[in-house]
């Protein structure tokens, strides 16, 4: 867990965007990663910073204050997020090892704004999408919106989707502000894609994308809600932030579809994996109180931070069936078996921080933090054989970050982290799926130098981060089998060398290693899962001087990965390329953009690993066309 600086944060949200006015390629900070109006772009996502997933280690700010996140968010309440690392966690007290994804509410401004979205693509999915944005005076501020899809899946599969929001903006005085705000997200009839259990050998043989090869029948239904407040102001020279958020996420009973692989064609069993449901809510919050004062030319900041959460989880009870054989990559529907589910399984988090942080800075120097933070976490599962032991743990977890300017363009910076962070959780072909481990104690050294020339930046660093490692055994059950280290490179190239040209590009180039008597053993290979050995992205768009069009284009390559406990099945790297255009034109007093983009355009085929000896593909090419309007 880690809290955002409160000179880190910016004084207030930017305004409510307008969405002719979305590109994710012209708004990006770096290359690291971002989410702008629905487009992701860089190298790293929320599911994977270095390797490993901020989501899953609980690393996920809003708006810079501290979430512990259940469900995703609905989109009409964030407009998208930012990854940090590097020196964009610089300003950040207490900065995780697996990174920090920061995510941006919809913000009401002083301005009334509507807005509406209407999307298409070629695999038959549809979108609507309502903003408004209306100022009741001029210090309160309401936005509300709501979406209405139907979603297709690159297997062959839809859901239905709906999302609704709301955020109350007020600001009193200046320099004081405060937001409430209320989400809910509804996924209706999701049925669930097939996952590819492996020989063991090889990758599967190739399968027709966009064909359906689940269960009409095996489909889930998700319900989230997420309610919170936060705001900002200032009490006697001291500057205060808070934040106390609610994350609802309850999902019915749900299924999994196995497919074993086979030569095409070739009878295979399949396995249904059935669940009587899983939830999890939580509560969580932060207080900040700062306090900034000058001595000379340097300027310190001295904060001291809490921060707790109470998460409740409800998973297992899982039931496995075989569906009996099928020619593999061919439909084959059958009747629904009968279930009686088992008890469920339960557990119960609670954990609080308290912390310091003190930052000083020198124009043309640099700046220097070094922060500490006492953590109590206690765990407590209840199984259906009775209750666990409980997990506890109480650390102290220290960092320290420096930024040195060589000259006005050139700086170098340095951090040292200490975290306690969720494990990642048993997956879907687990014995023990949804079980989640106790927190784990990691640690990240990270260096690297940031350049600024010609109106661009160049960012390239080197990090080493190790955690214990948790995977499947022998007998297919998740736990820790050791520790695993990643070393690594990554680099990120961004800005606008010429009027109307704005270029982002980077690449990280990852060593991951486990080690631990497992290895010793031979039980495992020494080469982690899912975790490729490098990503390059490369992404333009051009606007000429006054034009009202732009093109954009972004090449990804995702290097070799290892698919199974045993490193037998090497993944093969695959490269995908997609291009756009936007083009901006006025109806009458409204502001509109047409946007057309082709993903995968040369439909490069692919695997990605969905657990050990577990596959899914990559999605084939797509065509989308949206239309955006302003008012």
């Amino acid at each position: 867990m880690a809290a955002a600086s409160l000179a880190a944060v910016p004084a207030s949200s930017p305004a409510f965007a307008q969405r002719s006015d979305d590109n994710a390629i012209a708004d990006a900070e770096d290359a690291f990663g971002s989410n702008d109006g629905g487009e992701v772009l860089g190298i790293y996502n929320p599911n994977a910073v270095r390797g490993f997933s901020p989501i899953d280690a609980g690393n996920v700010r809003l708006e810079g204050l501290y979430f512990d996140r259940q469900g995703e968010f609905s989109t009409r309440l964030v407009e998208g997020n930012r990854i940090r690392v590097g020196p964009s966690a610089a300003g950040y007290a207490f900065p995780a090892p697996s990174g920090v994804v920061d995510y941006r509410l919809r913000t009401p401004g002083e301005k009334t704004v509507l807005s509406g979205v209407v999307q298409a693509n070629s695999w038959g999915g549809a979108v609507v999408e309502f903003d408004a944005a209306l100022p009741v005076s001029g210090t309160l501020g309401i936005g509300a919106g709501a979406s209405f899809s139907r979603s297709e899946y690159p297997s062959g599969n839809n859901a239905d989707i709906t999302n609704l929001a709301a955020i109350l903006h007020w600001r009193p005085a200046p320099g004081t502000d405060a937001k409430i705000f209320a989400s809910r997200t509804r996924i209706a009839d999701e049925d669930i894609y097939p996952i590819i259990l492996g020989n063991g050998l090889e990758t599967p043989a190739r399968l027709a994308r966009r064909r359906f090869l689940g269960q009409p029948w095996a489909d889930v239904e998700t319900e989230r809600f997420t309610f919170g407040a936060l705001g900002r102001t200032s009490i006697a020279g001291f500057a205060v932030r808070a934040g106390l958020f609610r994350s609802d996420n309850e999902v019915r009973e749900g299924h999994n579809i196995f497919l074993h692989a086979a030569q095409l064609g070739t009878p295979a069993d399949r396995i249904v994996s059935a669940y009587p449901g899983r939830a999890g809510v939580s509560t969580s919050g932060e207080l900040g109180i700062a306090r900034a004062f000058s001595t000379g030319s340097f300027e310190h900041r001295l904060q001291l931070v809490g921060r707790g959460r109470a998460q409740d989880r409800r998973y297992g009870g899982s039931i496995r069936r075989s569906l009996g054989a099928a020619p593999f990559g061919e439909a084959d529907y059958v009747a629904r078996p009968d279930f009686a589910f088992p008890e469920q399984s339960r557990d119960r988090v609670r954990q609080w921080a308290l912390g310091a942080d003190y930052q000083v800075r020198a124009e043309g120097v640099g700046q220097f933090s070094i922060g500490a933070q006492k953590v109590n976490y206690r765990k407590q599962v209840t199984t259906p054989g009775g209750p666990a032991p409980e997990s506890r743990d109480n650390p102290w977890l220290f960092n320290a970050t420096a930024m040195i300017d060589l000259a006005s363009a050139v700086s170098l910076y340095a951090s040292f982290t200490r975290g306690l962070e969720e494990s990642d959780v048993a997956p879907e072909t687990a014995a023990n799926r949804d079980e989640a481990p106790p927190a784990i104690r990691t640690r990240q050294v990270d260096a690297g130098a940031k350049v600024r020339a010609a109106g661009m930046t160049l960012i390239a660093g080197a990090f080493d981060i190790k955690r214990p490692y948790y995977g499947v055994d022998g007998s297919n059950i998740f736990r820790q089998l050791g520790g695993v280290r990643h070393t690594g490179i990554e680099a990120s190239l961004s800005g606008s060398p010429v009027p109307g040209l704005t270029v982002v590009a980077g690449g990280s180039l990852v060593r991951a290693r486990v080690s631990g008597d497992e290895i010793a053993s031979g039980t495992i290979g020494r080469r982690p899962i899912d975790v490729p050995s490098r990503k390059l992205v490369a992404s333009v768009d051009w606007r000429p001087p006054s034009s009202p069009t732009s093109i954009d284009a972004t090449v990804e390559h995702v290097g070799r990965n290892m698919a199974d406990a045993l490193n037998r099945v090497r993944v093969a790297p695959y490269t995908t390329l997609n291009i756009g255009l936007r083009h901006r034109f006025a109806v009458g007093r409204s502001n509109a953009l047409f946007r057309v983009q082709a993903t995968n355009l040369l439909s490069a085929y692919g695997w990605e690993v969905a657990g050990d000896n577990a596959f899914v593909y990559v999605q084939p090419r797509q065509l989308t066309v949206r239309l955006a309007m302003d008012y």
